[in-house]
């Protein structure tokens, strides 16, 4: 800071002004603060999405029972998916193809109430599993709807871990949601499901 003097020895003529160099480097400070308390705030926020993000929950249900009534049902089989492309690469999403489909037994329509209640029981919320399988391949259950779309859930094993593929299909065959992971609990309870109403192990 720099100033000058007016009116002799007078200390009140004293006029004083700012260095245009020292008031440049306070503006450079302040615009440095501001890139910075940007900076951070961007880093913090992306932190906090990141946090949230790992920290979603996600539905892994073989069957919503609210999703449909009985009378929607068509049939409910013990099927055998032959998808041996599957087994070479796992996380290949293929259409579904109705030829490699192999129907092994129906269950009673009488039975429908009770097989979907128990189905819709299986599985649960937990946070991203990873995964496995993208396409059917094995044995599981195929639910048909009247209006022609249906439910595909097949076991398989990939790389000595067993694996479940739920999938649900439109009317045109086509996938509209799915999953497939290896959640040993669920596997457990669907292959008992399978033996109480079917007596058959898979």
């Amino acid at each position: 800071m720099k100033g000058g003097q007016l009116n002799g020895g007078d200390k009140s003529g004293w006029i004083w002004w700012y260095d245009p160099r020292k008031k440049r480097k306070e503006i450079d400070i302040m615009k440095s603060l501001k890139k910075n308390l940007v900076f951070w705030t961007f880093c913090l926020s992306l932190l906090l999405f990141a946090c949230q993000y790992l920290a979603w929950d996600y539905e892994y249900y073989l069957y919503y029972q609210n999703d449909r009534d009985i009378s929607e049902i068509e049939q409910i089989s013990l099927v055998n998916y032959l998808n041996p492309l599957n087994e070479e690469n796992p996380s290949e999403n293929e259409q579904y193809d109705v030829d490699k489909l192999e129907i092994l037994e129906t269950l009673n329509s009488d039975e429908y109430g009770n097989f979907l209640s128990e189905l819709s029981e299986i599985g649960g919320i937990a946070g991203k599993i990873p995964e496995i399988v993208n396409s059917p391949n094995g044995t599981g259950i195929l639910i048909k709807y009247q209006e022609g779309g249906f439910t595909l859930i097949t076991i398989s094993t990939v790389n000595d871990d067993d694996c479940i593929f739920v999938g649900r299909y439109n009317t045109n065959s086509i996938i509209e949601d799915y999953f497939g992971i290896s959640w040993p609990e669920m596997i457990s309870e669907f292959r008992t499901i399978i033996f109480a109403y079917f007596g058959v192990e898979i």
